[in-house]
């Protein structure tokens, strides 16, 4: 039974592997173009900026939330904004849910779903925010900008050029294998823990029995700032053992390594933690919202 659910893991995860890569090496090369973080500190700071800060978000590239982490440290953007960033951002979530859509078309419609509604919400919440917000920005200028060289979720600079094919390749080959690994390990260990401990019913009584927990069990793990986190919340997803409204507010908290950066100023702890529990809370509303349109329908 064990061998069958390490085959059975194994390949699911080769069949996503492709796409992975295949994600990541695109945005390699947007990542890797030369001003592009420049351009994105001016968008950050436009009269549009929840809903640049929105939509951007939702491309899961590290670089976005820890440049607009840096930026409002700084006093360039608005906490709106960010957090705005913060409630948009999945983190690998994306990449997986387009791999995984591939090879199961009907997950399509999920992936579409949990992309608007973030989106719309953050931007929504973001612009609220920043109604009560009274103190104006800094400007912008050439003395005072994003370091040229800060890391990135796998300590790889995110903001300096990189130029030449094989660098542009071996990144998000080194990614990809990590997120691969990440997808087998956590498959094989709730395959196990299923088919093996629990056992299929017991774990569908659990669902329905801890349904109204499940958004804030998920929104505890999404503030782990490390990519295993949207792993496994995606992976959770798919394998039936998360509601939609539990994958929606893991999500909408994880921002990748945005809130590690927050708490690298130790001089604005007490702003780091009003993000962060804004944050949270806001994610943990719109998971709860989500899971009681669940159960009426």
């Amino acid at each position: 039974m064990f061998f069958e659910i390490l085959l059975d893991s194994l390949l699911d995860t080769l069949k996503i592997l492709p796409v992975i890569f295949v994600v990541y090496v695109l945005i390699e090369f947007i990542e890797t173009r030369e001003g592009s973080f420049k351009k994105l500190e001016k968008a950050f700071s436009s009269r549009f900026s929840v809903l640049f800060g929105a939509g951007i978000g939702v491309v899961p590239q590290c670089g976005f939330s820890v440049v607009a982490t840096r930026l409002f440290q700084d006093g360039y953007i608005y906490i709106g904004t960010l957090i705005a960033v913060y409630l948009a951002t999945s983190d690998e979530a994306v990449p997986i849910m387009f791999s995984r859509a591939v090879v199961r078309p009907e997950l399509w419609i999920p992936l579409v779903l949990i992309i608007a509604i973030k989106v719309v919400y953050a931007a929504g919440c973001g612009f609220l925010i920043n109604l009560t917000q009274k103190t104006p920005l800094a400007v912008l200028n050439d003395d005072k900008h994003i370091d040229e060289h800060t890391d990135g979720c796998c300590h790889h600079d995110i903001t300096g050029e990189r130029k030449g094919w094989k660098k542009i390749l071996l990144h998000p080959l080194f990614h990809s294998l990590k997120i691969a690994l990440y997808i087998f390990i956590i498959n094989v260990a709730f395959g196990s823990l299923v088919q093996l401990v629990i056992g299929e019913a017991a774990l569908e009584s659990f669902m329905r029995s801890s349904v109204y927990l499940q958004p804030l069990i998920s929104c505890v793990v999404g503030l782990i700032p490390n990519c295993a986190s949207s792993v496994l919340i995606t992976e959770l997803y798919f394998e039936g053992a998360l509601s939609f409204g539990g994958v929606i507010a893991g999500l909408a908290v994880n921002s990748g390594i945005g809130m590690a950066v927050l708490f690298k100023d130790k001089k604005n702890l007490k702003s780091a933690l009003t993000v962060v529990g804004l944050t949270f809370a806001l994610a943990l509303l719109l998971g709860y919202a989500v899971t009681a349109v669940e159960i009426l329908l």
